[in-house]
């Protein structure tokens, strides 16, 4: 993404208008200023921990079964979380309320909501902010999604933790981006495709930190893809995100 106060797994940073990148290209256009937001009263859920707040539409037909799913896969990906992150911060994570919904009208990748200013501006629903958001709840139990980014939901969690703990402005994490892009770690990688590449990481410091910890703790879909990997290829990242996150036995 290029600057939308918006963060999305799949899309390559902040937006002005969020163009979603992997492994092709997706457009998701935000609404006229003047646009009304589509809105509905969530229903609250709990899930391992973490509240949810759930479309309607997902308990009634003909969206039932989506909705079972999708609450099951969120159950999947959250009980990873508690698994293999340090207990304490787990509490910080389960801080960062959810928002599922069956199908947003205009945005169709999960993402982070940071800025609620942005929202508002783009015809969105304000109370989006500060949530990480799975506008497309099919998403969650998509083959493609589990094959590609198994570690999704970690992803945008840690973009939330990025903005609501640490700060977006946290500098040793923007001076081990800069020094990582200055030194080339990142201009040529392996992709999940197979292909060589730019790092999704390098779009800004911000998708760098959730890119590592998803690599920390679980796989990614760039090189380096897991914790051994991080820590050759980049110990600085390496030795920060173990500072930041804890130890992983």
């Amino acid at each position: 993404m290029r600057h939308c106060q918006t963060f999305s797994r799949t899309v390559a940073g902040w937006l002005t208008l969020i163009v979603v990148t992997v492994g092709g290209s997706l457009v998701c256009s935000p609404l006229p200023a003047d646009s009304p937001a589509p809105s509905f009263d969530p229903v609250e859920r709990e899930v391992e921990g973490w509240q949810v707040d759930v479309d309607p539409a997902l308990f009634a037909e003909p969206h039932a079964q989506v909705g079972v799913q999708a609450l099951a896969a969120l159950g999947n990906h959250l009980q990873r979380v508690k698994f293999i992150v340090p207990a304490e911060r787990v509490k910080q994570l389960q801080e960062v309320r959810i928002w599922l919904e069956l199908k947003h009208p205009q945005l169709d990748r999960m993402q982070y909501h940071p800025n609620q200013a942005w929202l508002v501006a783009n015809g969105h629903d304000p109370r989006l902010a500060k949530h990480v958001h799975i506008p497309v709840a099919a998403q969650l139990f998509a083959r493609n999604m589990w094959a590609q980014h198994p570690y999704v939901v970690l992803h945008e969690l840690a973009h939330a933790y990025h903005d609501q703990v640490l700060s977006f402005d946290q500098p040793e994490v923007i001076a081990v981006y800069d020094a990582a892009k200055e030194g080339g770690l990142y201009e040529k990688v392996l992709s999940h495709t197979g292909q060589t590449v730019q790092h999704y990481g390098m779009n800004n410091h911000k998708e760098y930190f959730a890119e590592s910890t998803e690599a920390y703790f679980g796989v990614n879909d760039f090189y380096p893809f897991v914790r051994a990997e991080l820590k050759t290829h980049d110990p600085r990242m390496f030795a920060l995100l173990e500072k930041i996150w804890g130890t992983v036995p």
